[in-house]
């Protein structure tokens, strides 16, 4: 094996240090599987750029490219990563040499180093990664806008700090979530611009004096440019940074969504129920019906946000190193994976749950929920300025709670009392008045801004909605489809060069 370790016989004597192959090797051939495609297309990519340029002899790149076919067609998960050869790079050379001989492979490396074809490689892969999590996310905001749609008009509790804050309505709440997932999703967009900006050909770092055309292998790899500087292009590491960054984001505002829901579906509150399929029962505890599909969410952004954390640290090098790529490689395409995978899950947890309408209404009648509605209305009513206002009802439900009370013994008495005892205040108001102010419905009903729980603003924000999620439903089906219509424009004229 000795032979195929990358300078053995040339600069290097001999194979790696069994250390080496355990303490790098095996993690950089590890990272071989999800990088297959990619490096698969770098290298199909840069030796169709050196044939049409005749920089190689014709025989030589045909069974080059007919030999590239082959590796091409074998699944990341079955090719035969070996860590004793070095990199991913190496255990591909050594196939290559075995199906074409050690001469039309060594062009392979003709104006290229090995770290080109894990830069175009990781690029490509970090790319259509970034679609695919692009894509989940809007498939949740359209779970959540059709979810908010369903429940528009049905009376709910607003919490903060688990504390029931204000009435609502069940869909309005449930919208909340749809926005930050269509931000996520714009983020995406904008980092997948980024991504592809094509960096093959820089040749090393300053350029080569091999004729490859930067922008015919660009136009190869379904690339909309050109990094225009070379050397940035060999290194730069920022646009990862900029995926895993709102890789992150969206993860933690999926994480939140799924916290959330968890304590919806607690016993104590009962709104929230997940399909059977998203759930999984104890092992011990017959009765028990646990939402694991968000437990799941939850650790995936734990773990991707530790991720990002590392990467920051690994980068903290100087300029041209290979000590971040050797963390890039393995780290950004496994997360993007799982961060796929977990967006997914949240999506279809949300396709697929219920609530209880019933229970959301509830909620929404205990608590003294509509005290900020009753300080409203003394404070536009009563002639109270609104601090004295809150400050009153404040008392007001002080004093209630210490007696055993709850909210329907909030009577105009009540109040005269509290605003006696607290500012020395004669205050007069209509039972009648105090009654509108107090019923949950009615609250959430007068509200004045757009955007919030009135009559018909669920409804008209789930239609804005509705139409982001088609202008970038379509965006990804177009980049999909360019992505898949390069890929196999590339693979059917490297069948026409290997005479295939």
């Amino acid at each position: 094996m000795s032979e195929d370790y990358l300078g053995s016989g040339g600069r290097l004597e001999g194979g790696p240090a069994d250390e080496l192959v355990e303490a790098g090797y095996r993690y950089e051939a590890a990272a071989g599987p999800r990088l297959a495609d990619g490096l698969s297309t770098s290298d199909l990519a840069h030796v169709i750029a050196l044939a049409e340029a005749g920089a190689i002899p014709a025989d030589q790149s045909r069974a080059l490219l007919a030999a590239l076919l082959e590796l091409d067609a074998i699944p990341g998960d079955d090719f035969p990563w070996d860590p004793a050869l070095g990199d991913a790079f190496n255990s591909r050379e050594h196939q290559l040499k075995e199906r074409c001989g050690k001469v039309a492979a060594g062009w392979l490396s003709a104006g290229r180093p090995r770290r080109e074809a894990f830069r175009v490689g990781l690029r490509l892969v970090a790319r259509d990664a970034a679609l695919r999590l692009h894509d989940a996310c809007i498939d949740l905001a359209a779970a959540l806008v059709r979810l908010a749609q369903r429940h528009a008009t049905d009376l709910a509790a607003d919490y903060t700090y688990l504390q029931p804050a204000q009435p609502t309505r069940l869909g309005h709440l449930v919208l909340a979530y749809a926005y930050p997932a269509l931000r996520d999703a714009a983020r995406l967009r904008r980092v997948h611009a980024h991504l592809d900006m094509s960096v093959a050909g820089a040749g090393g770092s300053a350029g080569s004096r091999w004729p490859l055309d930067r922008d015919r292998l660009a136009e190869l790899l379904g690339a909309s440019g050109v990094v225009p500087h070379v050397k940035d292009a060999m290194w730069q590491w920022d646009p990862y940074v900029e995926l895993v960054a709102a890789t992150a984001t969206a993860a933690t505002h999926q994480s939140e969504l799924a916290q959330d829901l968890e304590i919806l579906a607690s016993q104590e509150f009962g709104i929230a129920e997940l399909a059977d399929e998203h759930s999984r029962a104890s092992a011990l505890m017959p009765q028990k019906r646990n939402p694991y599909a968000l437990a799941v969410v939850r650790a995936t952004a734990g773990t991707v946000s530790g991720d990002l954390a590392g990467i920051l640290v690994a980068l903290h090098t100087g300029s041209a190193r290979t000590d971040h790529f050797h963390v890039l490689n393995s780290v950004v395409p496994r997360l993007m994976d799982e961060a796929v995978a977990s967006a997914r899950l949240m999506a279809a947890v949300v396709d697929r749950m219920t609530l209880d309408a019933t229970r959301a209404g509830e909620a929404a009648r205990r608590g003294f929920i509509t005290a900020a509605d009753l300080s409203d209305v003394l404070a536009q009513e009563a002639g109270l300025d609104y601090r004295t206002a809150h400050h009153v009802v404040g008392r007001a439900v002080r004093m209630l709670v210490e007696a055993g009370k709850d909210e329907s013994a909030l009577t105009p008495e009540v109040l005269a009392e509290a605003a006696m005892a607290s500012d020395g205040i004669d205050l007069q108001v209509d039972a009648q008045v105090i009654a509108r102010a107090l019923d949950p419905d009615a609250a959430a009903d007068t509200r004045l801004q757009r955007g919030s729980s009135a009559p018909g603003e669920t409804e008209a924000m789930a239609a804005a909605c509705t139409d982001a999620i088609g202008e970038a439903q379509a965006w990804g089906a177009e980049a999909a489809h360019r992505a898949a219509r390069a890929h196999a424009a590339l693979r059917d004229r490297a069948g026409a060069l290997a005479g295939s």
